[in-house]
């Protein structure tokens, strides 16, 4: 329930301000004829409401969060209520335009689950559906649930992986949104986490420099651990039994499950490495930063059984290093995520200048570049050849089609920046600054759109801080 749409003003304290006068305005003249804010000075968790937009003008994701679980007394509201209104208005000097009235939502037949134990008979209510929005318990020296920076889908699709600013990974039954177990061990933020293809191990790194290997049984535990002097921020697996990791430095990490140690593999130009990934066939290495610059690089226990359309080191191809490398500067600002195509014949980048890159591998050339608008692009997941889930930090995810180059649906849903993107054959799985992942049903977002090209996530937020009236672009 958004009131009111505030100007431009230059200082962030007297929108705060002002907003808050304006709130009290209504309560105390009376002038809001809608019902709900007539009895907001009565209802402590509605006038937490009207403050959330406080907070979204601020970009305040904790505030935001406080103001979801407010529970002021009702001598609280009312002292709120008479804030005074003479003081904002002379001190912003702007204007207030009044939104038309919303007409009310239509009932909601979906479920949010919140996978806490007491929630365990909820959870398994219907094995028939998935939940749309999962929201994973907060640890109990946590005041809040986390923030979501991290997630991985099992290869048998029943099984998610998420972690976030709480340093603890959840491994989440998809389908009832309950959690299974807990791992702990983490220092810092959990970046980046990945099953291994065959789903017996997952991996994960993060902001305390160390990449750590995971059982993934019915007593999970650590099988390997070590750290770097960095933080790391992506890995992948190039196999069951190897793993590469990147992150604030300029080595590319390599992890051996017959050796059992990881090792430097190399060193590229870049110190701010992203987002990395490997080719379906093991053949490739391709991995991205603050610079831009795409670098691939064959991958040495490979060399003898590359795919005819790779040379081997010695056989360089112009552009190619003679240890079988080559670059492409892709994006003027940090890339963030990077994906093969099945084949291993395409690459597809999105990065912090908004746009989404298809590079060649074949003919070493970026072969379509889009720039999406909206915020900065962050996360990236294919759904079929030529279409592309992206999303970023204006909280919204746009469907992208690569054979015309434009966005075919935004799904809005999500109150804070979405840095993850996973799928399965039917889903989106996104996570996001506002501490949940929502399931999305891909079909239905692409065929349910409204006239402005936007899907409503059936267990929407209140707000979308990108605007509710910007259309696709």
């Amino acid at each position: 329930m958004q009131l009111f749409r505030v100007h431009r003003v230059n200082s962030k304290f007297a929108v705060l301000a002002y907003l808050l006068a304006l709130a009290s305005r209504a309560f105390a003249l009376g002038r809001v004829a809608r019902p709900e804010v007539r009895r907001a000075c009565d209802s402590p968790k509605l006038f937490a409401k009207l403050l959330t937009p406080v907070a979204n003008a601020l970009n305040m994701r904790r505030t935001r969060t406080a103001f979801a679980r407010i529970n002021h007394s009702e001598t609280t509201s009312k002292a709120l209520a008479v804030f005074p209104l003479a003081f904002a208005m002379f001190a912003v000097g702007a204007t207030a335009t009044p939104l038309p009235a919303q007409q009310p939502p239509t009932p909601n037949p979906f479920r949010t689950i919140q996978t806490d134990s007491r929630n365990d008979a909820q959870a398994a209510v219907s094995e028939s559906r998935y939940a749309d929005v999962i929201q994973l318990d907060k640890l109990p020296s946590h005041s809040e649930p986390p923030v979501i920076t991290a997630l991985s889908v099992s290869p048998s699709g029943e099984l998610i992986a998420a972690a976030g600013d709480d340093h603890a990974i959840r491994i989440v039954a998809l389908k009832t949104g309950k959690t299974l177990s807990t791992l702990s061990g983490h220092l810092g933020w959990v970046q980046c986490v990945e099953f291994s293809p065959n789903g017996k191990r997952l991996a994960s790194c993060g902001h305390d420099g160390t990449l750590r290997i995971w059982s993934i049984d019915e007593t999970p535990k650590v099988l390997f651990e070590k750290s770097v002097g960095h933080a790391l921020f992506s890995l992948a697996f190039l196999n069951d039994d190897q793993i590469y990791a990147v992150g604030f430095s300029n080595k590319i990490y390599h992890w051996n499950a017959m050796a059992g140690e990881m090792v430097v593999d190399h060193a590229c130009e870049c110190r701010d490495v992203r987002a990395i990934a490997c080719s379906p066939d093991g053949a490739l290495v391709a991995y991205g930063g603050r610079d831009g610059v795409l670098r691939v690089r064959h991958v040495n226990d490979s060399n003898d059984s590359l795919p005819s359309h790779t040379s081997k080191p010695g056989e360089s191809k112009p552009g190619e290093s003679k240890t079988g490398e080559w670059k492409a500067p892709l994006h003027f600002d940090r890339i963030r995520s990077i994906q093969f195509s099945q084949d291993g014949r395409q690459i597809t980048s999105v990065g912090e200048d908004r746009r989404i890159v298809h590079y060649d591998v074949l003919k070493r050339t970026a072969v379509g570049q889009t720039e999406v608008g909206g915020g900065k692009l962050m996360g990236l997941c294919q759904l079929e050849t030529n279409l592309f889930a992206i999303a970023g930090s204006d909280n919204s995810i746009r469907i992208f089609s690569d054979i015309d180059r434009r966005v075919l649906v935004k799904l809005v849903g999500h109150d804070g920046s979405v840095g993850v993107l996973k799928r399965t054959s039917k889903l989106i799985i996104s996570g996001s600054f506002d501490t949940t992942i929502r399931l999305w049903d891909i079909d239905r977002a692409i065929s349910s759109s409204d006239t402005q090209g936007r899907y409503v996530h059936p267990i929407a937020a209140q707000f979308e801080d990108s605007g509710a009236g910007d259309l696709v672009k």
